[in-house]
């Protein structure tokens, strides 16, 4: 079964999670999961997939037992379908705020001893590429594919520091791979981190120049807000990093390693109630 904590969209899990049963079992098919959902009809099941049909509470409950999901993850499951069929801007807020609260401390964390890998971005980025190649650590061919270009031995140095650190592993066609398909740093607080994300704002600022629009997307926003409103926008921010996270993983046609920056800080701060 699909881990149902990777996914925004309730529609997508049910497809993937039918799929993969249906492979092992041939009789798992829409007219067999009509008759024990109670369905009126066995076209039922195939109109929620396609976005024709939503889910009343009950039904979401049944399709749950179904495809067999926990305690947590059916909770999580009705807040998909809640969230989906939303009839109001502040539902929605409230129904992503409560998925992105399901789904934090869901992806792998590193664990303290591990962030020396955000010391220098390009350690970060050769375990990325490791997804779009199959490479036995050729150094020179790794550090031709970033941008800016990286040195043979600082590619040399980013596998070593990836192998001690257990983030790759050779497999035995002797192959780098990764040894978690994502992580996150979660709530974890560290100088090696802070700088990985000083040194992405400055590549950031540098692909302006180094890159054609049609090659990267920049864009601001400059807005007044609350900081309970704020604090929303964070939670949303949550959000979009494991929606896009999603994408990623569900990516089969990737061939670029892309960096996301989202920020988010005060450019100014109203003093209240004092004398001008």
């Amino acid at each position: 079964m699909p881990d149902i904590f990777a996914y925004t969209d309730y529609r997508k899990f049910l497809a993937q999670a039918w799929n993969e049963r249906k492979a092992a079992d041939r009789r798992f098919s829409h007219r067999a999961i009509a008759a024990r959902a109670g369905f009126a009809s066995s076209a039922f099941f195939g109109r929620i997939l396609s976005g024709e049909a939503n889910l009343t509470p009950s039904a979401a409950l049944r399709l749950a037992e179904i495809f067999r999901l926990g305690r947590a993850e059916t909770r999580y499951f009705e807040h998909l379908v809640l969230f989906d069929q939303a009839r109001s801007q502040e539902e929605r807020a409230l129904f992503l705020d409560r998925i992105v609260a399901w789904r934090r401390g869901k992806a792998p964390q590193i664990e303290a001893d591990q962030v020396e890998f955000c010391e220098n971005w390009w350690v970060v980025v050769v375990r990325e590429l490791l997804d779009l190649i199959e490479s036995d650590g050729n150094p020179k061919l790794l550090a031709k594919m970033l941008r800016p270009q990286a040195t043979a031995a600082q590619v040399k140095h980013a596998l070593e520091v990836l192998q001690r650190l257990e983030l790759i592993e050779k497999d035995s066609s002797g192959i780098w791979r990764k040894t978690q398909a994502i992580l996150t740093t979660g709530e974890l607080a560290s100088a090696a981190i802070d700088t990985f994300r000083k040194d992405t704002m400055r590549l950031a600022a540098e692909a302006i120049d180094r890159f054609g629009r049609e090659d990267r997307s920049i864009s601001t926003l400059t807005v007044t807000l609350s900081p309970a409103t704020f604090e929303r926008l964070r939670d949303r921010f949550r959000h979009l990093r494991r929606e896009i996270l999603d994408m990623a993983s569900e990516d089969r046609e990737a061939d670029r390693v892309i960096q996301v920056n989202i920020q988010a800080f005060p450019l100014a701060i109203a003093e209240r109630g004092g004398a001008s």
